[in-house]
């Protein structure tokens, strides 16, 4: 059972889910209030980030469209990261303690949500495999490539700002640019504004 296929799921939680609109730039929750909602995004794009202090703020996961976020509110009392609208949003909002009691009650359900979660563990294991490639130019192509399902695909349309990807790869605005210029050189890439394609 598909959690984003409203019509299917139990009534008793298709009853109680809302939706939610967010504005650009707007926050759904901050880190360390009360967790009380599971999310899917359906439209738009979100932005988890996590306040170190008040010099530093790590961006951690960009949640698209068909993809969960506040997993952890379903096992703890706070969040741990701040969740604002990169763009204009849609979320559905499920309860915390309704979501629970329909995994306990309905199998389907539980391992939808656990599928889900493997792939949020997938994701995690990309994003540290980035940061073990050294080489800027290595890195933003297994970027790329990751983006898209390569070599199947080979077109990607940059939805972010450079300075916003080159961000969540740990460089510098000027540090992408020289790569995604390097990869052109090789041949690894052709690029036109914000489309990419990957060479095979």
């Amino acid at each position: 059972m598909d959690l984003t296929d409203i019509l299917r799921l139990p009534e008793p939680l298709r009853n109680n889910i809302t939706t939610q609109n967010l504005a650009a730039g707007e926050t759904l929750f901050t880190q360390e209030d009360e967790a009380t909602n599971f999310y899917l995004v359906t439209l738009g794009r979100i932005k988890l980030v996590r306040y170190i202090n008040e010099d530093r703020v790590s961006t951690f996961e960009i949640v698209r469209a068909s993809q969960s976020l506040a997993e952890i509110a379903l096992f703890e009392d706070i969040y741990t990261c701040t969740a604002i609208a990169e763009v204009d949003s849609e979320v559905i909002v499920y309860p915390k303690e309704l979501l629970l009691s329909i995994l306990r009650s309905y199998p389907d359900v539980a391992i939808d949500f656990m599928e889900m979660l493997v792939k949020k563990i997938q994701s995690l294991k990309f994003r540290l495999e980035l940061r073990d490639i050294r080489i800027a130019h290595e890195r933003v192509l297994h970027y790329l490539r990751h983006l898209v399902n390569f070599p199947e695909e080979t077109t990607v349309v940059l939805d972010r700002p450079l300075k916003d990807i080159a961000n969540d790869l740990g460089f510098t605005p000027e540090t992408i640019s020289r790569a995604l210029i390097k990869l052109e050189t090789d041949a690894a890439i052709a690029r036109q504004e914000n489309i990419i394609i990957l060479q095979k």
